[in-house]
């Protein structure tokens, strides 16, 4: 059975993902410690081959650290 990889679309996500917490720390509304922790666990995801999640943070993680792991 082939390992589920990630596809360009979701390079595509990841990117926009990253650029927009990214953004959002640089205008102040993103704590520097929300920022890390939601990178963390983005990688952590991808680290387990957990793919599906990585794809529902890409997808919904901007607004899960805003509301959730921002202090």
């Amino acid at each position: 059975m082939a390992r589920d990889t990630l596809s360009n679309k979701d390079h595509e996500d990841m990117d926009a993902f990253i650029g927009a917490i990214i953004d959002d720390y640089k205008n102040g509304s993103l704590s520097k410690q929300a920022l890390v922790s939601g990178l963390g666990h983005v990688i952590a995801a991808i680290d387990l081959g957990n793919h599906d999640e990585a794809r529902k943070w890409f997808k919904e993680g901007r607004k899960f650290i805003k509301n959730t792991l921002n202090d």
